[in-house]
């Protein structure tokens, strides 16, 4: 899955200390000296990111992973990815299927968005009981977090196990922050 992001009362909590940090000064003057692919060979090597505290329950976990599988790609593969929040109504939860960024070739560059289907009924099953099931279409009128002139997405509420209230948006293409989710090599 596509990195997470857990807001907990309207903050971003994230490690503040990461163990394979190295020193600043040490970094600068390595990385310097490097050639252009002595450079992106250490940034590939390089962890993507410090582990951050994974704060979602045990069960919303759980949820997320039925959800990410109910994915059928229309294409060869995708990854699907999400964000979750928590607030005073309980977990929004927002998924979509990650982007392919195409390497080489005359698509040098070129983000393609994974075409998919799902069986929403699988996804209703996941909920205790559907309060609403509402599909949008919406201009987009946030056009530095959503590609496009319009993007369409799927809304399910409800309470699920144990009576957790969950708002999920299931998202016809990513937000643009969160980049490309594969990247494929043209031949």
């Amino acid at each position: 899955m596509l990195g997470t992001s857990v807001r907990q009362g309207g903050e971003f909590r994230t490690a503040t200390d990461c163990s394979q940090q190295l020193n600043v000064n040490f970094r600068t003057d390595l990385l310097k000296s490097m050639s252009p692919e002595e450079l992106l060979r250490f940034l590939q090597r390089k962890p993507a990111r410090c582990q951050r505290p994974d704060y979602r329950p045990k069960w919303l976990r759980c949820l997320i992973d039925s959800i990410a599988q109910a994915f059928e790609p229309l294409c060869d593969v995708a990854r699907a990815g999400y964000d979750c929040r928590l607030d005073e109504h309980g977990w929004l939860v927002r998924m979509y299927l990650g982007t392919t960024e195409i390497i080489g070739g005359a698509k040098d560059g070129q983000i393609e968005h994974a075409s998919f289907r799902m069986d929403l009924r699988t996804i209703t099953d996941l909920f205790e009981t559907v309060d609403r099931l509402e599909w949008y279409s919406l201009r987009n009128t946030e056009p530095e977090e959503f590609d496009g002139e319009t993007r369409s997405l799927l809304t399910v509420a409800g309470p699920v196990t144990g009576g957790c209230r969950v708002h999920l948006e299931l998202l016809a293409s990513p937000p643009r922050c969160a980049g490309p989710a594969l990247q494929l090599t043209a031949q």
